[in-house]
């Protein structure tokens, strides 16, 4: 039988020459290894060591960035999303596992007042806080699960304040009104717009697209009572780069940010359905609660008593 070290000896030179020699690879290892019973040993060390270096690279990502390819259904996603209990743990892990699938569907959103199609398509670490993690004794919860204050403007895009909001903020306080000048919320998904032209939309069509992104996010604000209080979008003040990259470091500062579409209604947060489960293509959606300034996203905390909150407020 090949031990371990010839094993990946043969590994390492069979590597070495690159994808093209894969097509001869099953010629290699019987001329290596004649007997039937050393080619398994050889399968079974091979299989091994895939299996191993899988759970290192799962164990090097941040357990937010880890996704997995079972398919979860539609009309499922959408009641898991109305009825999740944010102020346990156990179920946003795992309506946040649901969400961060290779294999998730996508959700009909609706319609615009100006008759625009969207959709949402699922994701929960998409939105970045304006802030650094606060220096903080309670747990600080993942980013699937952020802050808003819509009594702060950050001093980013400048040219965009419209009111002499507070640039600073302090710890929140437990016993205070936690919605007055803010809320918290859980990431859902990514809102896409329709780009084939005016049409009633089939399935097939609203899986072939053509969409195109609109710059929003779409979150469930929940209350101190973990229950879900209304669908939110957002505006991604640190999107992606070109390349679907992850240094967010670059913040939008210019005044061409907030729109649906071109024109328009100009915003960075509000509310378009008290839930999930009232939108599709058929439907209409209505933009209210707009806030036509930038907000202030912060990370959240758990209290004491197991409620969520902002982490600073104004």
């Amino acid at each position: 039988m090949p031990t371990d070290s010839e094993c990946l000896a043969f590994w390492n030179e069979e590597n070495a020459k690159g994808p093209d020699a894969l097509e001869h690879r099953g010629k290699a290892i019987k001329a290596r290894w004649p007997l039937e019973a050393d080619q398994m040993a050889y399968f079974a060390w091979s299989r091994r060591r895939a299996e191993k270096e899988e759970m290192e690279q799962m164990t090097s990502v941040p357990r937010e960035d880890v996704k997995t390819t079972i398919p979860v259904l539609r009309e499922d996603v959408k009641i898991m999303i109305d009825t999740t209990n944010y102020n346990s743990s156990t179920d946003r892990d795992g309506l946040a596992g649901a969400l961060n699938r290779m294999i998730v569907p996508w959700l009909p959103i609706g319609k615009d007042p100006n008759g625009d199609i969207y959709r949402m398509v699922p994701g929960v670490y998409e939105v970045w806080p304006d802030r650094p993690d606060p220096e903080t004794d309670r747990e600080v919860l993942l980013k699937n699960v952020l802050g808003v204050n819509t009594n702060v403007q950050p001093e980013i895009p400048v040219q965009s304040r419209k009111a002499k909001f507070s640039e600073s903020t302090k710890p929140s306080d437990e016993s205070g009104d936690l919605e007055v000048g803010g809320f918290v919320f859980h990431q859902i998904g990514t809102l896409e717009c329709w780009a084939g032209g005016p049409r009633e939309l089939s399935c097939e069509d609203a899986d072939n697209g053509p969409w195109e992104p609109t710059g929003f996010h779409v979150v469930v604000r929940f209350g101190r009572d973990g229950a879900a209080n209304g669908v939110y979008v957002i505006y991604d003040f640190y999107p992606k780069d070109e390349f679907g990259g992850y240094d967010r470091g670059q913040k939008i500062s210019d005044d061409y940010w907030g729109y649906l579409i071109c024109g328009g209604q100009q915003f960075s947060i509000a509310k378009i359905a008290d839930n999930l489960t009232e939108l599709d293509f058929s439907r209409t959606f209505s933009i209210v609660e707009a806030v036509d300034y930038p907000v202030e996203i912060v990370r959240a905390v758990k209290t004491s008593g197991g409620a969520i909150v902002r982490a600073t407020v104004a």
